[in-house]
């Protein structure tokens, strides 16, 4: 059987499969423009062997330069080395122009302009993307002497303006499907609380009409088999009904025993319903996390905890949506663990998320220069309003969020 405070929910992503064919989209367009260039510059007589070899290095280092900068694995210094390969791939093309008297070897700029919009913004891409149209005409029409480059370079520059478009477009879907997935998400949670609190509300209801009806008149029987007891005491009768009196006393007693017993059981049945009217909040956090995608989300959620407050579970439950949403959308986490803990006065909550890039835009107490984000500040605001506290931890390997609320019982 699986074991309850250690749930591990896995999914995994077509992510990694679109990566792979968009990589060997990518090489075979590499190995049919270098190679075709490659074999008609060996069968020229014009070229040496030298340029055609400068042109093959030229090449493999494309190749090299390219895989680098997609590559999803993070650099230690990750801006800083995406931005120097991005660099050096635009070098090695203008280098290629140089050596290269092919002008459709400009493919290799397309293949470069698509990989802008992952490091700046479509619109300075659009605005810049005429410079390097330019590199295409100066080179071969001035260098190389080819006429009409001109007309060349404008019908490359609408198609590196093409792939500019058709990748802004697919990362804006991106996007857009990320933040309908996190929406249904809230929504989904937001169903199963609403579930839950209609379910306590009708056993609070029911506990509420046992104790104020059926106890209520239990205890008035109790009274008044007790008085008809004292009462049987003190009643005179002749010696010959000494039995009967008796008798009838014995029937009061034991009626009185039952009506004790029968309130008590009442009493225990309410309590249990009461008990039983807490939220299950494990089931509302499996339910959003089951859907998340290439993540791997452990939860250790112990037997006792116990959550009446639907306002308390609300917000436990936005805190972690959006622990997890600033750890995949800001460090890009694989791995997140929530735990839970309950004293007789607060519930406790850590969600402790994996790093697998560095993150600098949050303000911590190990690190000063850390700016809290909107959704951290609006995590803060939550639990301010329930008298909760939350801090968070910052460390090479981790992002760790721990709350604090209060116990609240449901009125």
């Amino acid at each position: 059987m699986e074991n309850k405070e250690s749930r591990h929910i896995e999914r995994s992503s077509n992510k990694w499969s679109k990566i792979s064919i968009e990589s060997a989209s990518a090489i075979l367009t590499w190995f049919l423009v270098s190679g075709s260039a490659l074999y008609f510059m060996l069968k020229s007589t014009q070229i040496s062997n030298t340029q055609s070899a400068i042109a093959a290095c030229l090449f493999i280092s494309y190749l090299v330069f390219w895989l680098l900068l997609s590559r999803q694995a993070e650099y230690k210094n990750e801006s800083t080395v995406r931005s120097l390969l991005l660099l050096a791939t635009f070098v090695n093309v203008i280098a290629i122009y140089f050596t290269v008297p092919f002008v459709y070897t400009a493919i290799f700029m397309i293949i470069w302009s698509a990989a802008l919009p992952y490091f700046i913004k479509a619109k300075t891409a659009f605005l810049i993307s005429p410079l390097w149209s330019c590199a295409l005409y100066f080179v071969y029409a001035y260098y190389w002497g080819f006429s009409g480059m001109a007309v060349s370079a404008m019908l490359f520059w609408t198609f590196n303006l093409f792939a500019l478009v058709m990748v802004n477009t697919a990362i804006k879907e991106k996007e857009s499907r990320e933040k309908v997935e996190m929406i249904n998400l809230e929504l989904l949670s937001t169903q199963q609380l609403l579930e839950q609190a209609a379910e306590q509300a009708e056993r609070v209801r029911i506990a509420r009409n046992i104790h104020d009806l059926l106890g209520h008149h239990l205890t008035a029987l109790t009274i008044n088999l007790q008085v008809a007891g004292r009462q049987i005491e003190q009643l005179e009768v002749p010696s010959s009904s000494e039995s009967s009196k008796e008798a009838i006393k014995g029937s009061i007693e034991q009626c009185h025993s039952l009506s004790k017993l029968l309130l008590s059981d009442v009493r225990e049945a309410v309590s249990d319903i009461r008990t039983k009217s807490s939220l299950n909040l494990e089931k509302t956090i499996l339910a959003i996390t089951s859907r998340l995608p290439n993540i791997k989300v452990s939860l250790d959620y112990p037997d006792n905890i116990v959550i009446n407050d639907v306002n308390t579970a609300d917000v436990l439950t936005r805190c972690i949506q959006e622990s997890i949403t600033n750890a995949i959308k800001h460090s890009q986490s694989k791995s997140i663990h929530i735990a839970f803990a309950q004293t007789s006065e607060q519930v406790t909550l850590s969600i402790k998320a994996d790093l697998s890039r560095p993150v600098k835009s949050m303000k911590t107490t190990s690190n000063p220069s850390f700016q809290l984000g909107n959704g951290l500040l609006g995590m803060q605001e939550r639990l301010k309003q329930m008298n909760g506290t939350v801090t968070f931890d910052l460390s090479n390997e981790a992002f760790t969020t721990d709350i604090s609320i209060p116990v609240l019982d449901h009125d």
